[in-house]
């Protein structure tokens, strides 16, 4: 049912297009990539925070209000871009393992956004209490940059695997 998705997109005049402008692809992979690093230096100044190592003039609830907003908006364009990026080589994507890895990561790096934001915006007093980080937040904040890590690696792997195998 994939390759047959897979064969009907690259039919479509949107995919044909995208093909045939040979500068669509690389300023839709500069955006995506661009994109990217805000979504990972706004995690990298959240967790920073966390830890104390920047931002300590401020809480960790201003520290979201401030970044989170940037996460959010970068995924829009990174929705976007990648969308513009499957259509126009979807037998490079939709039936690559590592696509499927990154899609699938990317799932669960929204869920960890959501539930930090709701947890930050419910509970930021109680975060930081004492004027101390619980430890569980700051192995939350490690395991936030690492599947941030995770979905940059799987997405640049797209580009060398071809159905589980290297090209």
């Amino acid at each position: 049912m994939l390759q047959a998705l897979t064969k009907w997109l690259a039919a479509t005049p949107a995919s044909q297009t995208i093909k045939e402008i040979l500068w669509i692809i690389p300023l839709i992979q500069s955006v995506h990539i661009l994109a990217i690093a805000i979504v990972l230096s706004s995690v990298g100044m959240i967790d920073l925070r966390i830890f104390g190592l920047a931002g300590g003039r401020g809480t960790l609830r201003e520290t979201a209000q401030r970044f989170v907003p940037w996460i959010w908006g970068a995924l829009a364009v990174l929705a976007v871009t990648g969308s513009i990026l499957v259509i126009g080589e979807p037998g490079r994507s939709l039936v690559n393992p590592m696509f499927q890895i990154k899609m699938g990561l990317l799932v669960c790096a929204i869920a960890v956004i959501a539930t930090f934001q709701l947890t930050v915006t419910h509970r930021a007093a109680m975060l930081e209490a004492n004027g101390r980080t619980p430890a569980t937040l700051k192995l939350f904040a490690i395991l936030t940059l690492l599947l941030w890590f995770a979905i940059a690696i799987a997405g640049r792997w797209i580009a060398y695997m071809s159905l589980g195998t290297p090209l």
